[in-house]
């Protein structure tokens, strides 16, 4: 059989990033880009290795019943901002279910799990309130579904209103990217021009569960407020009623826990390294007065201090060996983890394990509908 030659295959299952998984005639593993659990798909492979291949959906023989047409035209033009949107919504979270699922026992190594729960239902359209755009001829535009090439776009389905009208109808001369962000809840709106140095004075604000955030230029916030607000409320129930003691906030960011939820606690200690969010999070965190520590550090140098609750919320590369061995070091009885990414959350649940913790609860937070990502708050005790 020529290489080139298409193959008819079955999909068995789902993969960390959304791919269906196949096996080829071989027995070889095949992950199928563009295909859902339970379909009879046409496959071209574009990369063979030694123990698997890659491939992408040519046709669709027999779809799944969760396969649905997308509603965003954008799509059919090549746009690649939503690889997910040939599934219906339920279809979605079940895959995401399945990968947090899959990943936390092949890299985690953990037998027995909590029931996962599905979480909040958060808007699917209308919700980005930050999108980080090419520009093309003082066009902003997304990028195409498997290359570097830019599709400029006439609508944009999960883009905030406001957010979309300028990422649509903006002109933005010779630049060659744009930062679009906009404050959801106080009408707030920001661009950040690519090849300038951002004004750090030029601060957008944003209201999350009773509190106002100052969020700087090269400050991380998360990209829709209603995810946000969730977030904080999952958090708030895995942490219960009435806590007492210290609370550490690492990867803290501008602040949105420590805001939210410290008021509950005798003490608060923020680990973030970013210098823009740390100097946004004094300013959010000011009602707090002498009960809050901001330290300026990555979690991995920070210097562990005594805590009863930690809450984590890493970047995609999650916490690692050094991180979870700062949180063990606290000597705190709970902690709660944040994990936009399967495959770190199923490697940092397993040295959690190993630590000393048990994991006790899972709940998916859906941020990105219509993609891959997958937002997972865990919840683990001494």
């Amino acid at each position: 059989m020529n290489r080139t030659d298409p193959l008819d295959l079955v999909t068995t299952g789902v993969a960390v990033g959304g791919a269906g998984i196949a096996r080829d005639g071989d027995g070889r593993v095949v992950f199928v880009e563009g295909a859902l659990v339970g379909e009879r798909v046409s496959v071209e492979i574009v990369e063979t290795k030694k123990s698997f291949r890659r491939g992408r959906v040519l046709d669709v023989l027999e779809p799944a019943p969760g396969r649905v047409l997308p509603s965003c035209p954008e799509i059919a033009n090549g746009c690649g901002g939503c690889d997910l949107a040939h599934a219906s919504h339920a279809a979605q979270r079940e895959m995401k279910a399945a990968m947090v699922a899959d990943s936390l026992r092949r890299l985690g190594r953990l037998a027995d799990l909590p029931d996962i729960d599905p979480g909040p239902d958060l808007a699917t359209t209308g919700f980005r309130t930050t999108i980080r755009a090419a520009v093309v001829d003082g066009r902003a535009g997304l990028r195409h579904r498997r290359s570097h090439d830019v599709v400029t776009v006439a609508s944009c389905e999960v883009a905030h209103p406001v957010v979309e009208g300028m990422l649509v109808d903006g002109r933005y001369g010779d630049a060659d990217e744009v930062t679009i962000r906009v404050g959801a809840n106080t009408g707030e709106q920001a661009v950040f021009v690519g090849g300038s140095e951002p004004d750090e004075g030029t601060v957008i604000h944003e209201e999350i569960a009773g509190r106002r955030f100052r969020i700087s230029p090269r400050s991380f916030f998360q990209t829709r407020a209603d995810g946000a607000a969730a977030l904080v409320s999952v958090v708030d129930e895995a942490i219960g009623p009435d806590p007492t003691g210290t609370l550490v906030d690492l990867c803290s960011g501008v602040g949105l826990f420590a805001a939210t939820i410290g008021d509950r606690f005798d003490r608060v200690v923020t680990v973030e390294s970013n210098r823009s969010s740390v100097a946004d999070a004094r300013v959010n965190l000011a009602h707090l007065g002498d009960r809050v520590a901001v330290r300026s550090s990555t979690f991995e140098r920070w210097t562990p201090e005594p805590a009863d609750v930690v809450i984590a919320d890493p970047s995609r590369a999650g916490l690692g060996r050094e991180g979870v061995a700062n949180v063990a070091a606290t000597g705190a009885p709970l902690m709660v983890l944040i994990s936009c990414d399967a495959g770190s959350l199923g490697r940092d649940a397993g040295l959690l394990t190993a630590a000393g913790y048990r994991l006790d609860a899972i709940t998916l937070v859906d941020l990105f509908p219509n993609t891959a990502h997958v937002e997972v708050v865990s919840t683990y005790r001494r």
